[in-house]
C-alpha cells in the first residue's frame, strides 16, 4: 500500500475497498436467505386451495386471503431478488475500481518519489581557451554578436543612440608583454599605464592588413575614423587608480581609434578587449574576453556596486563603465571599441543596446 506523503489517503481508500468487499459477502448470504424463503412462498403459492378437500371447511375464506398475499411476497421477493443481484455485481465492480485507482496512485507516488531522488551535479562546461598565437590571424569570427571563436571574440554589433558595440576581442590570450617599455602617461595609484606612446598601427598573428581576420562584417572604421568622444565621463573625486583606469581607456577614444583584431596600436590590439586590457593595466597585446573574466583578473560585483573604471563584460564584447548618465541608473557612460563606430565614449542604455542581458559587471582584482 502506497503511503500518504504526498496527500493521497490510501489507508482510508483501503478501508473503503475492505467495507465493499465485506458489504459485498453479507448481500451474498442474504441472497441465499431470500432464496430459501422465495422457494418456500412458491411451494406456498402452487396449492389450488379451491380444489382441495378444504374447502369447505369453515375459516376457508381466510385462508384463501393469506394465499394471495403469499402469491403477492412471491412476486415482490423475485424483484428484490433481481434487484439484489443486480446491486451484487455494482458492489462487485466498484471494489475493481477502487483496486484501479489504489494502483494509479501508488505507480503516481512512486514516479514521484523517483523524481525526488538527488540527481548527480551537472558540470558547467569550461569556457573556451584562447588559442595561442599563430601565423595565421588569431581572432575568430562567430559568436552570438558576431564575435567570439578561440583566440579571441571579433564581429560588431550595431547598436543604436551614438553608435553600437564591438564583438568581442581576439586576442593572445594572456598577452605575450612584448608592449616594450611603457610610453603611457596616465599611471594610476599601483596600476601602471603600460602602452608604449606609439601610436603607429602594427599587425598581429602574421595578418598583412587592417581587415585581415575573419569576420562577416568587413569593412571596419579604421584608425583615426572612431566616433571619439561624444561624452565624458566625470572624473571628479575618483580614486588614483579609477581615474587612471578611465584616462587610459579615453585616450583610445580621444585617438578615435578603428576596430581590428589584427592591428595593434599604442600596445594593445584595436577591439574591445584591448582597450580594456589597456584601461585596467594589463599587459599587451591584451586579453580576450574570456581571459578579462578569469577570477585571477576580475570578479563579478553587482549593478548597485558598479563604479567608474569597472567593466561590462559579456562572452562576445567589453567596455569600461564611465559612470552613471542619469539618477535612475538606466542608462550610463561607456568607453568601448565598437566594431560599427571603432573606439568611442557614449551613452548606453543599461546593461547594453537592445536590451541585451548578457553583459554583466566585472572589477579588476585590487581596485577598491
Amino acid at each position: 500500500m502506497a503511503s500518504d506523503q504526498f496527500g493521497y489517503q490510501m489507508m482510508e481508500i483501503g478501508k473503503i475497498q475492505q467495507d465493499w468487499q465485506n458489504v459485498s459477502e453479507r448481500m451474498g448470504e442474504m441472497t441465499k436467505k431470500l432464496d430459501q424463503i422465495k422457494a418456500a412462498v412458491v411451494r406456498a403459492t402452487e396449492v389450488d386451495l379451491a380444489a382441495s378437500a378444504f374447502a369447505g371447511l369453515p375459516g376457508f375464506g381466510a385462508a384463501l386471503e393469506v394465499m394471495k398475499d403469499a402469491k403477492k411476497i412471491a412476486s415482490e421477493a423475485g424483484a428484490l431478488a433481481q434487484a439484489k443481484q443486480q446491486l451484487t455485481s455494482e458492489l462487485a465492480a466498484d471494489a475493481q475500481k477502487i483496486k484501479a485507482v489504489i494502483s494509479e496512485y501508488e505507480a503516481i507516488e512512486r514516479k514521484i518519489v523517483e523524481s525526488l531522488k538527488p540527481k548527480p551535479p551537472v558540470t558547467a562546461p569550461t569556457p573556451p581557451k584562447p588559442a595561442p598565437p599563430a601565423p595565421a590571424p588569431g581572432p575568430g569570427g562567430g559568436g552570438k554578436h558576431g564575435g567570439g571563436g578561440s583566440g579571441g571574440g571579433g564581429g560588431s554589433h550595431s547598436g543604436d543612440d551614438g553608435g553600437g558595440g564591438s564583438g568581442g576581442s581576439g586576442g593572445s590570450g594572456g598577452g605575450s608583454g612584448d608592449a616594450g617599455a611603457p610610453g603611457g602617461k596616465h599611471d594610476g595609484g599601483h596600476l601602471k599605464d603600460l602602452s608604449r606612446g606609439d601610436w603607429s598601427t602594427k599587425y598581429l598573428y602574421g595578418a598583412k592588413g587592417w581587415e585581415d581576420w575573419p569576420s562577416k562584417h568587413h569593412p571596419h572604421r579604421t584608425n583615426g575614423h572612431g566616433d571619439g568622444v561624444i561624452k565624458a565621463p566625470n572624473l571628479d573625486g575618483l580614486s588614483d587608480d579609477r581615474k587612471g583606469i578611465v584616462e587610459r581607456a579615453l585616450e583610445r577614444a580621444e585617438h578615435k581609434l578603428g576596430y581590428s583584431q589584427s592591428a595593434e596600436t599604442n600596445g594593445y590590439r584595436v577591439d574591445c578587449s584591448g582597450l580594456v586590457s589597456c584601461a585596467w593595466g594589463l599587459p599587451g597585446p591584451g586579453l580576450d574576453t574570456y581571459g578579462l573574466m578569469k577570477p585571477s583578473v576580475s570578479h563579478q560585483i553587482g549593478k548597485g556596486d558598479l563604479r567608474p573604471g569597472d567593466a561590462m563584460i559579456a562572452g562576445d564584447h567589453t567596455l569600461i563603465f564611465g559612470g552613471w548618465a542619469n539618477a535612475a541608473h538606466t542608462e550610463y557612460i561607456g568607453i568601448e571599441d565598437s566594431g560599427s563606430a571603432g573606439c568611442v565614449s557614449h551613452v548606453i542604455p543599461y546593461p547594453y543596446f537592445h536590451g541585451d542581458t548578457s553583459y554583466h559587471p566585472y572589477r579588476r582584482n585590487g581596485v577598491e
